[in-house]
């Protein structure tokens, strides 16, 4: 190829990407495989509840005037989940998808070498090498037990590695293959996904995910990054807790609070909801 002809080429390629070649091209956005046709997508706007200390207590009393329902994964037996969706409940079940958990019943499936840090303030946690193929079959497994179990959808959570201390180096081109392999194994399994927080990767999987959860984009002014989903016509399950970390019990939060958050206008259209930062029974609605 002569110098003439390489720089004409170069030329031609430059020139369309400013004359309107899709941003996307020259990124990391993931591409991912097709949901099923009949995924059980959800919409913004819906009501939701998070309740993650201990297993939903009485089942089949549960406020059905909360639409999705995030429950922990292994503490909630499959008859739990099945009284909840027959009171019309959408069940979404939360396992971490980027930490290791010492009393989680899986804890030995992991090998020293997918052990990294320790989470900061998370007593018995460690961050995972998320690239590991061990790590990742773990996870199958786990969707999996989702499945069984009955679950609508999935929250992995942790999965922000590349902006933690984490002992591996990981990027977030680690975390943009992570949540596209977890997205894809999800969806196989007819489970809609979330992205847990990450928002320095959503608009690399915005196409990949179904729906965010968030916490705290009040409390450090962020809320604008996740209104990308609103954008893509898919929910914000939002939480705040304004009460602080050590202070969980059933008194209402001040009203000039409870406005401040659920009036916050770049949240606008999100699902949001103060809870208890142990995210116990307790909830005040926006």
């Amino acid at each position: 190829m002569g110098p003439l002809f390489s720089f004409l080429g170069f030329f031609a390629v430059a020139l369309s990407v400013v004359e309107g070649a899709p941003s996307a091209s020259l990124s990391t956005r993931a591409t991912c495989n097709a949901r099923p046709a009949d995924l059980k997508l959800l919409t913004p706007g819906t009501t939701w509840n998070y309740v993650l200390k201990n297993p939903i207590a009485k089942p089949s009393e549960i406020d059905t005037t909360i639409s999705v329902w995030g429950i922990d994964l292994v503490d909630n037996t499959a008859a739990n989940i099945s009284t909840m969706k027959k009171k019309g409940a959408t069940v979404i079940c939360y396992f971490s998808a980027g930490s290791y958990e010492n009393w989680r019943p899986d804890a030995d499936k992991f090998y020293s070498k997918d052990l990294g840090k320790d989470l900061d303030g998370w007593p018995g946690e460690k961050w995972l090498d998320i690239r590991s193929s061990n790590v990742r079959d773990i996870m199958k497994a786990r969707l999996d037990l989702a499945v069984q179990k009955g679950c609508d959808g999935v929250d992995p959570d942790n999965v922000d590695g590349y902006d933690n201390d984490n002992g591996f180096n990981l990027k977030e081109s680690d975390s943009i293959d992570y949540v596209t392999f977890l997205a894809n194994e999800a969806h196989k399994r007819k489970l809609t996904v979330s992205l847990k927080t990450a928002g320095a990767i959503i608009e690399d999987v915005i196409d990949c995910v179904d729906f965010s959860v968030n916490e705290q984009c009040h409390q450090y002014k962020e809320c604008d990054t996740y209104a990308t989903f609103i954008e893509h016509q898919k929910p914000v399950f939002h939480v705040e807790y304004p009460k602080g970390d050590d202070v969980n019990n059933s008194n209402p939060v001040p009203t000039a609070t409870k406005d401040a958050i659920c009036k916050d206008s770049t949240a606008e259209d999100f699902s949001t909801i103060i809870k208890n930062m142990n995210l116990d029974d307790w909830i005040q609605k926006c």
